[in-house]
This record gives structure tokens, C-alpha cells and sequence, in this order.
């Protein structure tokens, strides 16, 4: 709902955001400071892993402004699906980054994904139209590309907090002095890419001022010259950035406690809950979109794809519990 009243000033959403996490996760930090509650070495961490800092920034920013371009022109529905082709890029970074296999149970997950949307998007029996009818195929594939700066994000945190652990004689990096400085280091990469990305929807060079002033109207609801419509500005927005900073220093925490494989386990049991929730009559959004038998099979393909992919961390937790019964 907030992409609908600034698609077309994607860039005053993405800076707000990263702005906002600025500003928050640094007043955190900065109590933390003063309560000198923070690790001796904790200040270290920012100079010692700034070339990942800013690698962390670079993908967040790229990330950020894809998904953006691509979901403002996608049904909500199908952001969720589409979003579980990150699976693909984890694949594809454990075998050409990491250097390391998967199992054949994983492999096995991974299908099912893939088979899971394919199957929730195809048209049932009678129905005559998919998810993919009168959708633009060229920003389903700008929201899929965006995918893999997620699965590059979550493997450059996770590598930091290792080593970051290790820094700090066993003791967790603090999650405010990842923030603080990704989310700074995101911000300069969103500013420096805004050029091209005005450019890429046909806008000069000498007119990014106008631009910059109509979308700053926008964010505040007013409807610019060019004939926008921005209800629901700034109040969906701002409602966005808030859900999402929770979001994020959730994640965050998850990452550091338990790694990135723990994080896609969570969000395997969030995938059917967000595209319930996108079949809902929201604001704004339109009616929602006429849903057969073959989305709900899919969706039950995929949500048991992502538990089969995840296996390697859920069976031995379950077999250790099991076995803490037994007598």
C-alpha cells in the first residue's frame, strides 16, 4: 500500500527509509554508548569490517530500489511467491561462493519452491487467466534479479557476526553497530544510484530538481503537477518504514543468534500467512485477485518445499528434544 501513492517517486520512499534506520539505530547506539554497556572492542568492529559494511550498504541499496520498481507494478499476491526465488540465489551463492554442496533432501526443497509457484500462478481449470495475466514479465524479472541482493545480504552479515564474535572473545557483535553503519553506508549507495535510476524511467539529467520537488509533494499527499494520485500519503509510508525497522532488528537477531538458514526457517511459515493476508480487500490496493485450487496447492507445495530446504536445521532439533524424553 505504500508503493501505491509513490510509484512514481521510488527513490523519496527508499531515502526515507534508510534515513529513518539511520537516525533510529544511531540514537540507539549512541544510549548504548553512553550507558557504556557496548563490548571495549565494539568500535572496532566498524574499522576493521568497513570494506563488508559498505558491501552490506551496496546490496541493501540495490535491493531496496529493484524491489521497489518491480512490486509497485506487480499484484501484491504475487510478491510473496516471487520473493521465494531467493531460494535460487542461495543455491547459486552456497555452489559459486561458498564453494560447498547441498544435500539431496535440500535440492529436493528447492524443486519444490519452484514447482510451488509455478503451480500457484498457473490457471486452474476453467478459470481462463493466471496470477501472470496482464502482468509486464520485465518487472516480474527486475523483483526476482532483486532477490539475490537479500541472499548476499544475509551471507555478508552472517560472516561479520562470526568474525565479529570472534574479535570480541566469544561475546555477540552488537546488532546497533551493524545498523547504524550498514544502513549509513546504504544510504550513500541510494543517493548515488538515484541518478541512474531516474534516468532508467526517462527522466534527464537536468530534470531530477522537478522530480525531486514533485516527490517531495507526493510524500506529503499533495498531488503534484504532474497529476499523481498520493492518498495515503505520508501516513502509509511512514507506517511501512516503522513495521519494517521492527522487522529488520528482528531478522537482524536472528541472524546473529542462530544464523541465515534460521531466518529462512522463520519466513517459511510467514510465506501462506503474507499471501493470505494479500488476498484480503485492502486499501488501495483494488479488489483482490480471483484465486483457485492450483494457488492453493501451490502455496502448500512451496511452504513444504521450504521446510524440506531448511530440514538440515529443524530434524536434529527435533531429534534432540525427542531424546531428551526418552528415559
Amino acid at each position: 500500500m505504500a508503493l501505491v501513492p509513490l510509484e512514481n517517486y521510488i527513490f523519496f520512499l527508499a531515502q526515507f527509509q534508510t534515513f529513518g534506520y539511520v537516525l533510529v539505530y544511531a540514537t540507539v547506539l549512541m544510549v548504548q554508548n553512553y550507558r557504556k554497556s557496548l563490548h571495549p572492542k565494539a568500535w572496532e568492529i566498524p574499522r576493521k569490517f568497513r570494506g563488508t559494511l559498505l558491501a552490506i550498504g551496496f546490496v541493501e541499496a540495490v535491493s531496496s530500489l529493484l524491489s521497489f520498481i518491480g512490486a509497485a507494478r506487480l499484484p501484491g499476491v504475487m510478491i510473496p511467491l516471487l520473493s521465494q526465488t531467493i531460494l535460487l540465489w542461495q543455491v547459486v551463492l552456497l555452489y559459486t561462493v561458498l564453494r560447498k554442496s547441498m544435500s539431496g533432501l535440500q535440492l529436493l526443497g528447492v524443486g519444490a519452491v519452484v514447482s510451488g509457484v509455478g503451480l500457484a500462478a498457473w490457471p486452474a481449470r476453467g478459470q481462463g487467466s493466471s496470477l501472470w495475466t496482464n502482468i509486464d514479465p520485465k518487472f516480474a524479472m527486475i523483483y526476482i534479479f532483486s532477490c539475490l541482493f537479500p541472499a548476499l545480504d544475509t551471507l555478508l552479515k552472517d560472516r561479520l557476526f562470526r568474525k565479529g564474535r570472534t574479535m570480541q572473545n566469544g561475546k555477540d557483535v552488537d546488532l546497533f553497530i551493524v545498523n547504524t553503519f550498514g544502513s549509513a553506508s546504504q544510504a550513500l549507495f541510494v543517493f548515488l544510484l538515484f541518478p541512474f535510476v531516474t534516468m532508467s524511467r526517462g527522466i534527464p539529467l537536468d530534470g531530477i530538481g522537478e522530480h525531486l520537488s514533485m516527490g517531495w509533494e507526493c510524500f506529503r499527499g499533495i498531488t503534484p503537477s504532474c497529476g499523481s494520485d498520493c492518498g495515503g500519503a505520508p501516513i502509509l509510508p511512514v507506517l511501512y518504514v516503522l513495521i519494517n525497522l521492527l522487522f529488520n532488528v528482528s531478522a537482524l537477531n536472528l541472524i546473529q543468534k542462530a544464523g541465515n538458514i534460521a531466518l529462512s526457517l522463520v519466513m517459511s511459515g510467514v510465506v501462506p500467512l503474507t499471501m493470505w493476508a494479500f488476498t484480503l480487500p485492502w486499501p488501495l490496493l483494488g479488489a483482490p485477485p480471483s484465486l483457485g485450487l492450483n494457488f492453493i496447492l501451490g502455496t502448500l507445495l512451496l511452504t513444504m518445499g521450504l521446510l524440506i530446504y531448511n530440514s538440515p536445521l529443524w530434524i536434529p532439533k527435533l531429534k534432540e528434544a525427542w531424546d531428551a524424553k526418552q528415559p
